[in-house]
């Protein structure tokens, strides 16, 4: 959109200002670039953007989609308007330079947000279970090596058990045991 000279008017929905402010403040220093969607005309020599939705085009394309797709399934109703360019330090203000804050009932916004807030919560669920899965992994097995060692003890001292209470049976233990090791030199 660039900047707005003192002929244009910008009214921003209070959803898509809250969508812009919270993908500024994601995204941790770097610029993003946010599709507009709204209704733009021009009245007494001045220009009007009515902006109701916003979406972030790098998020968008991560996941398949294009500004048309997402104008599809969210803002059917508006135009894409325009794309605006958003820094960290970048602030939005209130009647400066045109740009004003107005609230409507806006469920198109709130629809996307709801999307893109739950698309969050399960990229964040899926880093969490890779990190427990990780140490689950190593926890596993270390039980199953502590299991299979247990597993072994059992069998010796079975086996130990056995041949004591059978003299022929020990001897016959000793005797395969003994031929066992040399048999490895």
């Amino acid at each position: 959109m660039g900047k707005i000279t003192g002929e244009d008017r910008v009214y921003l929905e209070d959803y898509a200002y809250t969508y812009l402010k919270g993908i500024k403040r994601e995204k941790h220093g770097l610029p993003v670039r946010a599709a507009l969607y709204g209704h733009a005309f021009r009245r007494e020599n001045k220009n009007f953007y009515l902006i109701y939705g916003a979406s972030c085009v790098m998020e968008e394309l991560e996941y398949g989609r294009d500004q048309e797709e997402i104008k599809k399934m969210f803002f059917d109703s508006y135009d894409l308007i325009g794309y605006v360019n958003i820094y960290e330090r970048q602030e939005i203000t209130e009647g400066k330079d045109g740009c004003y804050l107005f609230y409507e009932s806006n469920e198109a916004m709130l629809n996307y947000m709801l999307v893109c807030y739950e698309r969050r919560n399960r990229a964040d669920a899926r880093i969490w279970e890779s990190k427990m899965e990780t140490k689950s992994n190593a926890g596993l097995f270390r039980r199953l090596l502590q299991n299979i060692l247990l597993g072994c003890a059992v069998i010796i001292a079975a086996a130990s058990i056995a041949a004591i209470g059978d003299y022929s049976g020990m001897y016959g233990f000793t005797f395969t045991a003994a031929r066992a090791l040399q048999d490895t030199e």
